[in-house]
Parts: structure tokens; sequence; C-alpha cells
């Protein structure tokens, strides 16, 4: 007798092809098994991910040969003389293996570096006054009209009159770029202590916590992350300011290299000078928020 669950086929039996098994009635069919296909070899998973990385700067090598055909190719056919004006990406890259090679470049970098860095510790001062102001109406009614008079003047603007208080010194560098760095710490602060949570504020209060450890524990913690925003803004803005200044006030300094590289046509030094400003400015940035993500990680704001 055959297996009640087993059918018997008619005719030739086709090989690689099961017996067909009957199923309960109302009972449904399962979906067909999909395989997964094989996964692709390794090279060619990391090949990918480099041509999506490459494809990223192909505006920049576009711009860049474009550049170099212009400098090399039609600008010396049109006229030399504005050839020389407009040095070739390749100049560059010459001039600046000379600079490194000679010592120049790291000279006058570090110059300017140390300007930045003297600024910025005394532009610190910024932030208790800028939780002062924030926080006690009397002091911010006061010292506010101060601040939004000098605010607005340009730090180029106390060039000449930092040249005579101070002469061509670091001195008179460092004041620019203090200019150029404090007052953005000082308005990020102060907007940063007046729109602190009120209801942290009031639990604080409530847990017994005195005037001082409020402003600590509370009130600072909470201004932080803007607190640093302006870091980062005041930061850029002492590197322009300090820039600047080194153009007409200093013997040393990536300005100074600029101003004397211009005195003697040597474009291409001009754009090594450009382009060090630049990257120097890119990678303060980039410390500062990796700096700003290591020391809160809880802000939101600078997890981004």
């Amino acid at each position: 007798m055959p297996h009640p669950l087993r059918t018997t086929t008619t005719g030739p039996r086709m090989e690689g092809v099961a017996a067909e098994v009957p199923r309960p009635a109302g009972q449904p069919v399962p979906p067909a098994v999909q395989t997964a296909p094989p996964p692709s070899p390794a090279w060619r998973r990391h090949a990918g991910s480099a041509g999506r990385h490459l494809s990223r700067y192909a505006l920049l090598v576009v711009l860049i040969a474009l550049w170099q055909f212009t400098s090399t190719v039609w600008l010396p056919a049109k006229d030399p003389y504005l050839a020389v004006l407009m040095p070739a990406p390749t100049s560059i890259i010459a001039a600046t293996a000379e600079l490194v090679a000679n010592g120049d470049l790291f000279m006058h970098l570090f110059a300017s570096l140390k300007r930045e860095l003297s600024a910025f510790v005394l532009s610190l001062a910024a932030i208790p006054l800028g939780i002062a102001m924030g926080w006690w109406r009397p002091v911010y009614v006061q010292v506010n009209p101060v601040i939004e008079i000098l605010r607005p003047i340009p730090p180029l603007a106390w060039i000449p009159l930092s040249i005579l208080w101070f002469g061509l010194s670091d001195m008179q560098n460092q004041f620019i770029i203090l200019l150029g760095i404090f007052f953005p710490i000082l308005v990020n602060t102060v907007t940063a202590v007046r729109t602190v949570d009120a209801n942290l504020i009031r639990a604080s209060r409530t847990l017994g916590a005195s005037e001082w450890d409020v402003l600590r524990t509370v009130v600072f913690k909470a201004a932080l992350p803007q607190i640093i925003t302006g870091i980062r803004i005041g930061l850029g803005v002492g590197w322009m300011a300090l820039v600047a200044a080194e153009l007409v006030g200093a013997t040393t300094g990536l300005g100074f290299m600029i101003n004397d590289a211009r005195s003697i046509l040597r474009t291409d030094i001009i754009v090594v000078g450009m382009l060090t400003i630049g990257v120097m400015g890119l990678l303060i940035d980039l410390g500062i928020r990796w700096l700003g993500k290591r020391l809160l990680p809880w802000s939101p704001a600078l997890a981004k």
C-alpha cells in the first residue's frame, strides 16, 4: 500500500525534480527561500570605497588642472608678464620645497603661532567677564555699553595706534589678535549664561546649592558648548587679524613673509604663505572641535 503522504508519478521521472508533497487544505504556501548572493571580494569593496572618497575631490582636481593649464600654456601665449603674476601649481610646490629646505617657512609659521597663542591666553579673560555680565544684571548694565562701542571697530583700524603705542614688536601684533579673539568669546559667553535653562538653576537651589555652586557646577558647565563655539570663532578672527597686522607691523611671521615676497615679485612664495594660512586655520578649527568633543561628549551641539 503506498504511503499516504507520498504521491506517485506517471510517466518518465525527471531527474533532479523532487516529488511534490500535498499540504492540508487552508495551509498557506511558504514563500520561496531566496539565497543571499555571495559576498564580493575584499579588494572590490576597498576599491569601491576608495572610489567614493576620491570622487569628492573631483572638482578640486579639475580646478588645479585648469589652473596649471592657464599658468603654463594660455597666459604665456597671451602675455608672459601675466604668467609671472599667476604661478602654476608646480611652481608653488617647488617654492614650498625651497622654503621648507631653508627653514624659512617653519620660522615664520612658528612666529605667527606664538603670537596667536599668547593673545589667546590673554583673551580668556573674556570668559569670567562674560559670566559676570550674563549672571549679574548691574554688571551687564555698566559694561555692555562700553563693549558695544568697542566691538564694531575692526581690529585692523587699531593698527596705526598700536604701532605708535607698542612699536613694531610682538606686543603690537598680540594686541591686534587680542581684539579679534576677545569679543567673539565675550559675546558667546554672555549669551550662553543668559540662556541657561532656568529649571536647572531652580533645581540646584532647591537642593541647597550656594550661589558659587550654581555658577560653578550648573551655569558654567551648561554654557561651555557655546563658549567653545565662541573660542572657535575668536581664534579664526584672531588668525586673520594676525596676518593683517604682520603685513605692516612685524619683521617675522606669515604676513611678513607674504609682504616681503611681494617686494621681490615672488608670487609663488605669496601663494605658499596664503595656503599655509588657510591650512593652519583649518587645523586650528579642527583641533578646537576635537577638544570640545572629548571634553564635552554629552553636548549634542559639539557632537555634530
